[in-house]
Protein backbone atom coordinates (compact mmCIF):
# COMPACT_ATOMS: atom_id res chain seq x y z
CA UNK A 1 0.00 0.00 0.00
CA UNK A 2 3.06 2.21 1.07
CA UNK A 3 3.85 1.48 -2.46
CA UNK A 4 1.23 2.36 -4.37
CA UNK A 5 1.16 5.87 -2.32
CA UNK A 6 4.62 6.42 -3.46
CA UNK A 7 4.53 6.08 -7.01
CA UNK A 8 1.03 7.98 -7.56
CA UNK A 9 3.26 10.66 -5.94
CA UNK A 10 5.87 9.97 -8.20
CA UNK A 11 3.50 10.46 -11.07
CA UNK A 12 1.70 13.55 -9.78
CA UNK A 13 5.28 15.20 -9.67
CA UNK A 14 6.07 13.93 -13.34
CA UNK A 15 3.32 15.56 -14.33
CA UNK A 16 3.52 19.01 -12.26
CA UNK A 17 7.34 19.22 -13.84
CA UNK A 18 5.74 18.07 -17.44
CA UNK A 19 3.86 20.87 -16.68
CA UNK A 20 6.31 23.41 -15.23
CA UNK A 21 6.02 26.45 -18.54
CA UNK A 22 2.20 27.15 -16.91
CA UNK A 23 4.01 28.84 -14.05
CA UNK A 24 6.40 31.18 -16.52
CA UNK A 25 5.32 34.58 -17.42
CA UNK A 26 4.79 34.52 -21.38
CA UNK A 27 7.73 35.48 -23.77
CA UNK A 28 6.54 39.20 -25.11
CA UNK A 29 6.54 39.13 -28.67
CA UNK A 30 6.17 42.86 -31.01
CA UNK A 31 5.71 43.19 -34.23
CA UNK A 32 4.62 44.81 -37.04
CA UNK A 33 0.84 45.39 -38.50
CA UNK A 34 1.08 43.71 -42.07
CA UNK A 35 4.16 41.76 -41.80
CA UNK A 36 5.54 38.75 -40.47
CA UNK A 37 6.47 37.41 -36.87
CA UNK A 38 7.36 34.13 -35.69
CA UNK A 39 7.34 32.84 -32.41
CA UNK A 40 10.22 30.44 -31.60
CA UNK A 41 9.90 26.99 -29.93
CA UNK A 42 12.58 25.22 -28.36
CA UNK A 43 12.13 21.42 -28.22
CA UNK A 44 14.52 19.05 -26.29
CA UNK A 45 16.56 17.15 -29.03
CA UNK A 46 17.11 14.18 -27.10
CA UNK A 47 13.31 13.63 -27.01
CA UNK A 48 10.94 12.53 -29.21
CA UNK A 49 7.71 14.37 -29.80
CA UNK A 50 4.38 12.72 -30.54
CA UNK A 51 3.04 16.31 -31.43
CA UNK A 52 2.79 20.05 -30.97
CA UNK A 53 -0.44 21.73 -30.34
CA UNK A 54 -0.79 25.44 -31.15
CA UNK A 55 -3.26 27.60 -29.98
CA UNK A 56 -4.55 31.20 -29.46
CA UNK A 57 -8.07 31.50 -27.32
CA UNK A 58 -8.92 27.93 -29.00
CA UNK A 59 -6.52 25.34 -30.55
CA UNK A 60 -5.06 26.73 -34.20
CA UNK A 61 -2.92 24.23 -35.74
CA UNK A 62 -1.90 20.46 -34.91
CA UNK A 63 1.64 19.37 -36.00
CA UNK A 64 2.28 15.41 -36.19
CA UNK A 65 6.41 15.45 -37.30
CA UNK A 66 7.38 12.62 -39.62
CA UNK A 67 8.92 9.25 -38.77
CA UNK A 68 12.21 8.73 -41.20
CA UNK A 69 12.44 11.76 -42.79
CA UNK A 70 9.32 11.90 -43.83
CA UNK A 71 7.25 15.33 -43.92
CA UNK A 72 5.13 16.69 -40.71
CA UNK A 73 1.29 16.44 -40.93
CA UNK A 74 0.18 19.59 -40.54
CA UNK A 75 -3.54 20.72 -39.99
CA UNK A 76 -4.86 24.54 -39.72
CA UNK A 77 -7.54 24.14 -37.52
CA UNK A 78 -9.18 27.85 -37.33
CA UNK A 79 -10.26 29.44 -40.66
CA UNK A 80 -8.77 32.38 -39.83
CA UNK A 81 -4.83 31.45 -40.24
CA UNK A 82 -5.35 29.14 -43.16
CA UNK A 83 -3.18 30.88 -45.63
CA UNK A 84 -1.27 32.56 -43.19
CA UNK A 85 0.78 30.43 -41.29
CA UNK A 86 4.15 28.69 -41.65
CA UNK A 87 6.10 26.07 -39.19
CA UNK A 88 10.11 26.13 -39.61
CA UNK A 89 12.89 24.41 -38.52
CA UNK A 90 12.81 21.02 -36.79
CA UNK A 91 11.15 22.96 -33.74
CA UNK A 92 7.92 23.94 -36.14
CA UNK A 93 8.43 26.56 -34.43
CA UNK A 94 5.35 29.09 -35.70
CA UNK A 95 5.10 31.95 -38.30
CA UNK A 96 2.08 34.44 -39.28
CA UNK A 97 2.58 36.67 -41.93
CA UNK A 98 0.05 39.79 -43.39
CA UNK A 99 -0.40 40.45 -39.23
CA UNK A 100 -3.76 42.13 -38.17
CA UNK A 101 -5.09 43.57 -35.03
CA UNK A 102 -6.90 40.52 -34.01
CA UNK A 103 -4.22 38.04 -34.05
CA UNK A 104 -2.62 40.28 -31.08
CA UNK A 105 -2.90 38.84 -27.77
CA UNK A 106 -2.06 35.27 -26.19
CA UNK A 107 -0.30 31.92 -27.77
CA UNK A 108 0.60 28.61 -26.32
CA UNK A 109 2.88 25.31 -28.01
CA UNK A 110 2.06 22.22 -26.46
CA UNK A 111 4.73 19.52 -27.08
CA UNK A 112 3.62 16.28 -26.20
CA UNK A 113 6.79 13.96 -25.70
CA UNK A 114 6.49 10.20 -26.90
CA UNK A 115 8.78 8.27 -24.35
CA UNK A 116 8.68 10.35 -21.02
CA UNK A 117 4.45 10.91 -21.81
CA UNK A 118 4.90 14.67 -20.50
CA UNK A 119 3.90 18.31 -22.36
CA UNK A 120 6.21 21.34 -22.57
CA UNK A 121 4.43 24.09 -22.54
CA UNK A 122 5.70 27.49 -23.62
CA UNK A 123 3.37 30.49 -23.61
CA UNK A 124 3.48 33.54 -25.72
CA UNK A 125 2.24 37.30 -25.78
CA UNK A 126 2.02 38.69 -29.12
CA UNK A 127 1.49 42.48 -29.72
CA UNK A 128 0.89 44.44 -32.50
CA UNK A 129 1.90 48.25 -33.28
CA UNK A 130 1.71 50.20 -36.47
CA UNK A 131 4.89 51.85 -37.92
CA UNK A 132 4.61 55.96 -36.56
CA UNK A 133 3.58 58.76 -39.41
CA UNK A 134 5.37 62.14 -39.28
CA UNK A 135 4.17 63.82 -35.89
CA UNK A 136 1.57 66.59 -36.35
CA UNK A 137 1.93 69.98 -34.18
CA UNK A 138 -0.60 72.40 -33.37
CA UNK A 139 -0.24 75.89 -32.38
CA UNK A 140 -2.26 78.16 -29.60
CA UNK A 141 -1.08 80.93 -28.05
CA UNK A 142 -2.60 84.00 -26.04
CA UNK A 143 -0.41 86.95 -25.85
CA UNK A 144 -1.45 89.17 -22.15
CA UNK A 145 -1.22 92.39 -21.17
CA UNK A 146 2.52 92.59 -20.06
CA UNK A 147 4.36 91.38 -23.33
CA UNK A 148 3.80 87.61 -22.10
CA UNK A 149 2.68 84.87 -24.59
CA UNK A 150 1.50 81.89 -23.31
CA UNK A 151 1.79 79.21 -26.05
CA UNK A 152 0.38 75.94 -26.03
CA UNK A 153 2.08 73.38 -28.15
CA UNK A 154 0.03 69.78 -29.03
CA UNK A 155 1.61 66.83 -30.86
CA UNK A 156 -0.51 64.24 -32.65
CA UNK A 157 -0.55 61.23 -34.95
CA UNK A 158 -2.73 59.82 -36.97
CA UNK A 159 -3.83 56.33 -36.38
CA UNK A 160 -1.34 56.22 -33.85
CA UNK A 161 -2.10 52.93 -31.90
CA UNK A 162 -1.62 52.06 -28.00
CA UNK A 163 1.61 52.19 -26.12
CA UNK A 164 3.15 55.76 -27.81
CA UNK A 165 5.29 57.60 -25.70
CA UNK A 166 5.67 61.34 -26.72
CA UNK A 167 8.06 63.81 -25.23
CA UNK A 168 9.27 67.57 -26.44
CA UNK A 169 13.13 68.63 -27.21
CA UNK A 170 13.71 72.90 -27.13
CA UNK A 171 16.69 73.52 -29.16
CA UNK A 172 17.87 76.64 -26.30
CA UNK A 173 21.50 78.47 -26.53
CA UNK A 174 23.51 75.86 -24.23
CA UNK A 175 21.50 72.77 -23.35
CA UNK A 176 18.21 71.02 -25.10
CA UNK A 177 15.44 70.21 -22.24
CA UNK A 178 13.16 67.75 -22.61
CA UNK A 179 9.39 67.45 -21.66
CA UNK A 180 7.48 64.52 -21.16
CA UNK A 181 3.89 63.93 -22.90
CA UNK A 182 2.09 65.30 -26.21
CA UNK A 183 1.02 69.21 -24.51
CA UNK A 184 3.75 71.56 -23.79
CA UNK A 185 3.11 74.40 -22.19
CA UNK A 186 5.44 77.27 -22.50
CA UNK A 187 5.85 81.44 -22.39
CA UNK A 188 7.98 84.01 -23.86
CA UNK A 189 8.64 87.25 -23.51
CA UNK A 190 9.52 89.78 -25.89
CA UNK A 191 12.72 90.84 -27.09
CA UNK A 192 14.26 87.28 -26.16
CA UNK A 193 15.03 84.62 -28.63
CA UNK A 194 12.47 82.22 -29.71
CA UNK A 195 13.25 78.74 -29.44
CA UNK A 196 12.21 76.13 -31.13
CA UNK A 197 10.48 72.86 -30.16
CA UNK A 198 10.59 69.51 -31.95
CA UNK A 199 8.71 66.76 -31.30
CA UNK A 200 9.42 63.01 -30.88
CA UNK A 201 6.95 59.86 -30.24
CA UNK A 202 7.63 56.23 -29.95
CA UNK A 203 6.36 53.26 -29.66
CA UNK A 204 7.91 49.69 -29.60
CA UNK A 205 8.80 49.36 -33.27
CA UNK A 206 9.65 53.29 -34.40
CA UNK A 207 10.55 56.28 -33.11
CA UNK A 208 9.26 59.46 -34.97
CA UNK A 209 9.89 63.77 -35.28
CA UNK A 210 8.36 66.46 -35.99
CA UNK A 211 10.07 69.20 -38.29
CA UNK A 212 11.29 72.20 -35.31
CA UNK A 213 8.53 74.82 -34.14
CA UNK A 214 9.82 78.10 -33.85
CA UNK A 215 6.77 79.59 -31.21
CA UNK A 216 8.02 82.83 -30.60
CA UNK A 217 7.14 83.95 -34.60
CA UNK A 218 3.81 83.41 -33.69
CA UNK A 219 4.27 85.70 -30.94
CA UNK A 220 5.87 87.96 -32.63
CA UNK A 221 3.79 88.32 -35.66
CA UNK A 222 0.26 86.97 -34.50
CA UNK A 223 -0.64 86.42 -38.50
CA UNK A 224 2.22 84.81 -39.09
CA UNK A 225 0.34 81.92 -39.53
CA UNK A 226 -2.44 83.11 -42.05
CA UNK A 227 0.37 85.26 -44.25
CA UNK A 228 2.21 81.95 -44.36
CA UNK A 229 -0.48 80.20 -45.31
CA UNK A 230 -1.84 82.87 -48.19
CA UNK A 231 1.37 83.37 -49.61
CA UNK A 232 1.49 79.63 -50.23
CA UNK A 233 -1.51 79.56 -51.85
CA UNK A 234 -0.47 83.10 -53.78
CA UNK A 235 2.36 81.28 -54.92
CA UNK A 236 0.41 77.89 -56.25
CA UNK A 237 -2.04 80.13 -57.91
CA UNK A 238 0.52 81.56 -60.23
CA UNK A 239 2.12 78.49 -60.42
CA UNK A 240 -0.56 77.16 -62.20
CA UNK A 241 -1.58 80.22 -64.18
CA UNK A 242 2.13 79.89 -65.31
CA UNK A 243 1.79 76.52 -66.31
CA UNK A 244 -1.71 76.93 -68.10
CA UNK A 245 -0.14 79.79 -70.29
CA UNK A 246 2.82 77.28 -71.78
CA UNK A 247 0.10 74.55 -72.48
CA UNK A 248 -1.56 77.07 -74.16
CA UNK A 249 1.23 78.40 -76.20
CA UNK A 250 2.63 74.65 -76.82
CA UNK A 251 -0.86 73.86 -78.59
CA UNK A 252 -0.97 77.08 -80.21
CA UNK A 253 2.61 76.41 -81.68
CA UNK A 254 1.91 72.88 -82.64
CA UNK A 255 -1.43 73.75 -84.38
CA UNK A 256 0.47 76.10 -86.70
CA UNK A 257 3.01 73.50 -87.17
CA UNK A 258 0.44 70.95 -88.39
CA UNK A 259 -1.54 73.54 -90.71
CA UNK A 260 1.88 74.59 -92.67
CA UNK A 261 2.84 71.46 -92.90
CA UNK A 262 -0.37 70.31 -94.34
CA UNK A 263 -0.29 73.29 -96.78
CA UNK A 264 3.25 72.88 -98.18
CA UNK A 265 2.26 69.66 -100.62
CA UNK A 266 -0.65 72.22 -102.12
CA UNK A 267 1.69 74.62 -102.70
CA UNK A 268 3.84 72.35 -104.72
CA UNK A 269 1.34 70.61 -106.34
CA UNK A 270 -0.15 73.94 -107.28
CA UNK A 271 3.27 74.91 -108.80
CA UNK A 272 3.57 72.01 -110.77
CA UNK A 273 0.42 72.29 -112.06
CA UNK A 274 1.07 75.90 -113.47
CA UNK A 275 4.24 74.76 -114.96
CA UNK A 276 2.17 72.23 -116.99
CA UNK A 277 0.08 75.07 -117.91
CA UNK A 278 2.63 76.96 -119.37
CA UNK A 279 3.75 74.06 -121.67
CA UNK A 280 0.98 73.50 -123.07
CA UNK A 281 -0.23 77.38 -123.90
CA UNK A 282 2.84 77.77 -125.48
CA UNK A 283 2.90 78.87 -128.98
CA UNK A 284 4.40 76.60 -132.00
CA UNK A 285 6.81 77.89 -134.89
CA UNK A 286 4.92 80.52 -137.66
CA UNK A 287 5.05 78.85 -141.11
CA UNK A 288 6.46 81.74 -143.70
Amino acid sequence: MGALAWLVLLLLLLKAKGHSGDTVDPEEVVAVLQESIRLPLEIPSDEEVENIIWSSHRRLATVVPGKKGNPATITVISPRYRGRVSFLGSSYSLQISNLSWEDAGPYQAQVNLRMSQMSIMQDYNLRVYRRLLEPQVTVNFEISGKDVCNISLTCSIEKAGMDVIYSWISLGDSTDIAHEGPILSTSWRLGENPLSYTCRASNPISKVSSRPICAGLFCADPGFSSEMASSTVCLLTKGLLLLLLLVILAVGLWVVWVQKRYQMPKVKKLKRNRMKLRKKGKPGPSLA
